[in-house]
């Protein structure tokens, strides 16, 4: 059976960091590379970093040129300094990379907006991940999968005090999170990575959103 490739962008976040971890160690794939700002700490033999200008990844062609196109990028507001910012990274970056991934025919493109994406709402946040989803959908791959996921658990590199108290919380509460209220259970990163890997590799062709409590 042929091995797949795998291109990472958004490597160095939660998710993403455990999407490389399980692309490295799967059989399935002989090659993964990675679009980075800076290099990671991080070596193997079948792994390749790219130290790379989002602002300009039409000039990384090239790259694109993968069975499967992973896209964990995201940022927060704090972080981003301004919704200009945020938007950038979020929306510009996500769909830049999907026009690369059909440009290129990757075979699949999968990536992670959140529980609560709505082009329509009244948030700022909810409604950049929802413009991501109904763009996506427009550019018609041949295979899209969205994962929204609730609040994610897992090490972060970067300290985020509001999730932290969330965290705890809806960890310490779990059991409240039944029927309808099962969406919105805390997640773990590594489950979310587990299973875009998964779904990339049932090669089902189509356009797929993964809600939280179906992942």
């Amino acid at each position: 059976m042929k091995q797949r490739s795998a291109l990472v962008l958004g490597a160095s976040g939660l998710i993403g960091s455990e999407l490389v971890k399980l692309l490295l160690d799967s059989t399935e794939y002989s090659a993964v590379t990675l679009l980075v700002r800076r290099e990671l700490p991080i070596t193997h033999s079948k792994l390749s970093q790219v130290i790379t200008d989002f602002d300009r990844l039409d000039e990384y062609d090239h790259v694109f040129r993968v069975d499967d196109v992973y896209s964990c990028l995201g940022t927060t507001i704090k972080v981003a300094k301004t919704k200009e910012n945020f938007h950038k990274v979020d929306y510009d970056y996500t769909i830049k990379a999907a026009q690369m991934a059909k440009k290129n025919a990757a075979e699949s493109l999968l990536t992670v907006t959140a529980l609560g994406a709505d082009s329509n709402s009244f948030f700022f946040y909810n409604r950049v991940k929802g413009n991501v989803e109904r763009d996506l959908k427009k550019l018609s791959l041949a295979s899209v999968h969205i994962f929204q996921p609730s609040l994610l658990l897992g090490d972060r590199n970067e300290f985020r005090r509001g999730e932290k108290i969330a965290e705890a919380i809806g960890t310490k509460l779990s059991f409240l999170f039944v029927g309808p209220m099962r969406k919105y259970k805390p997640i773990q990163a590594q489950t979310v990575a587990r299973s875009m890997i998964e779904k990339a590799l049932e090669k089902q062709k189509g356009f797929f959103i993964h809600r939280s409590e179906k992942i």
